[in-house]
């Protein structure tokens, strides 16, 4: 993988491009939002950038964000 940071905003948002050549020939942006809520923060992940025939791609990230989403979930949970 090939990243690179595009865009940082201190306690708020982070962008890096997520590039995979070979067989895979992803290009795409992943970002990270904090929202701030009356009982904590909401964290938004997204990955752009899947092109239409990238259908299996696109599901295996989703597969692999949710499973990191939900050790984040467990992690915050023992340490709360």
């Amino acid at each position: 993988m090939n990243c690179k940071f595009v865009e940082i905003e201190p306690h708020r948002k982070l962008s890096y491009t997520w590039a995979a050549g070979g067989d895979l020939g992803l290009d795409t942006v992943v970002t990270f939002t904090l929202t701030p809520t009356e009982t904590g923060t909401h964290l938004s992940l997204v990955q752009s950038g899947f092109k239409p025939d990238q259908k299996r791609e696109s599901g295996g990230a989703r597969y692999g964000w949710k499973m990191m989403g939900e050790k984040l979930v467990e992690l915050l949970a023992r340490i709360s």
